[in-house]
């Protein structure tokens, strides 16, 4: 922290040099000397200016990932959040629409019927594990499916909603 306030201290003593030599020699025009200073300026404060833009990405990853904290899995590098209500499982839309190729219409989700709604006790729009699978089943199950629905189809079936239903009631945290 010392070495950070002496650095602003030699900056400010630079660029108050730079204005005061720059106005003796043209008046009215010291603001230039202040201009040509800033190169000192990136110079001395440029691990500084690293190391601060290090920390706000940081912390905005930190702020951006804690809601899903304890409460997701993760997909090819896709978080994707499960909230297991009453023996249900519930999928967050916002999650499944990052996933989903191609993505699904407003009509497929008017035909999920119960399947799709606002999960009880969250805020967010979402969709059960029957709604999920009925979506799927009409990208996995065409001549132009991918390869990615079929491996997320078979990772959905095989690890993450198992792993879900297993968890003990006292593990949940939908908060």
């Amino acid at each position: 922290m010392g070495k950070l306030f002496a650095k602003i201290i030699c900056s400010v003593l630079i660029a108050y040099a730079g204005y005061v030599a720059v106005d003796y020699f043209v008046s009215g025009k010291g603001a230039i000397g202040i201009a040509f200073t800033s190169y000192f300026w990136g110079r001395l404060f440029a691990r500084d200016f690293i190391n601060l833009f290090s920390w706000i990405k940081y912390h905005a990853k930190k702020s951006a990932v804690f809601q899903w904290h304890g409460s997701y899995y993760n997909f090819d590098g896709q978080q994707i959040r499960f909230f297991l209500i009453e023996n249900t499982i519930w999928i967050p839309l916002r999650d499944v629409r990052k996933l989903l190729e191609p993505e699904f219409s407003e009509r497929e989700l008017r035909l999920l019927g119960d399947a799709y709604g606002v999960i009880p006790e969250q805020k967010i729009n979402g969709v059960t594990e029957e709604g999920l699978l009925q979506l799927l089943k009409s990208r996995t199950e065409s001549r132009h499916t991918s390869y990615k629905m079929v491996r997320f189809k078979k990772w959905l079936l095989s690890n993450a909603l198992p792993n879900v239903k297993r968890l003990p009631q006292s593990a949940i945290n939908n908060a």
